[in-house]
């Protein structure tokens, strides 16, 4: 998954395609650099950030999906939580809705269920409960948001989970997703992993400047990737595609 931030204020990009041309040009770049799905997103969700209205989300998001759609069928995901966001784009063209809070906000659960051939990402973002070890709960989320699908009706082979690296976690967590995906994955669901830029690199590498942190978050989501997590979201496509076909030619047999 290709990202792009169509906002200002995101700490990985600095705002460089907040324009919608810019950010249409940008996922151009990310399909030809081999990118399979284009992650769209209109909100800062790093820490510290301010939040826009649903409106002023989509009116970013609006003029991208419909541009990258005149000129690619590419599959699209709406990285957003607000349900009225996740509405709009998939009326638009987007394929996929990625939810960062994990369909705790009334409403998504409906819009997954008005477009019954989108995906579902669903992300574990709570607060951490310290009663609990990360990955039973991080597990108990994924129990929780299944029964909730199930009784709605959304069908087993939409729904992806996603541990949420970062987002309140501590470090030392952080690395355990990283390293043991097999313990975060519930059931045979497949997962998306995100460690792109965000601070658990820096920690790992010591760069405070995200854009200085590809090298260090293609390390670290080359691992998961090659122990059968089905979905990573980077922001250095080529970068990513690259380490991955080399390391699928050096461990073949």
């Amino acid at each position: 998954m290709g990202i792009v931030n169509v906002t200002p204020d995101s700490f990985s990009d600095g705002g460089q395609f907040f324009d919608a041309n810019t950010a249409i040009a940008h996922g151009l770049q990310l399909i030809k650099d081999g990118a399979d799905i284009l992650d769209i997103g209109g909100q800062s969700t790093r820490p510290g950030y301010t939040e826009v209205s649903f409106e002023e989300e989509i009116r970013r998001i609006d003029p991208v999906i419909r541009g990258l759609r005149e000129h690619s069928d590419i599959p699209i995901s709406i990285d957003t939580y607000f349900p009225e966001v996740a509405d709009h784009a998939l009326s638009i063209g987007a394929t996929i809705i990625n939810d960062v809070r994990g369909l705790d906000l009334p409403g998504m659960m409906d819009v997954a269920l008005k477009y019954p051939k989108s995906d579902v990402m669903i992300m574990h973002s709570r607060p951490r409960r310290k009663e609990m070890t990360v990955e039973e709960d991080i597990q108990d989320f994924y129990e929780e948001k299944y029964q909730a699908c199930k009784t709605a009706g959304i069908a087993d082979e939409r729904i992806i989970f996603d541990p949420g690296i970062g987002f309140g976690k501590a470090v030392e967590e952080n690395v355990e997703i990283l390293k043991h995906p097999q313990k975060f994955r519930y059931k045979d669901f497949p997962v998306l992993y995100g460690v792109s830029r965000k601070r658990t690199i820096n920690h790992l590498i010591h760069e405070e400047n995200p854009l200085e942190r590809d090298f260090g978050s293609v390390a670290a989501t080359l691992y998961p990737a090659t122990q059968g997590v089905e979905y990573i979201r980077v922001h250095h496509v080529k970068g990513m595609k690259d380490a991955l076909n080399v390391w699928t030619t050096l461990s073949s047999n």
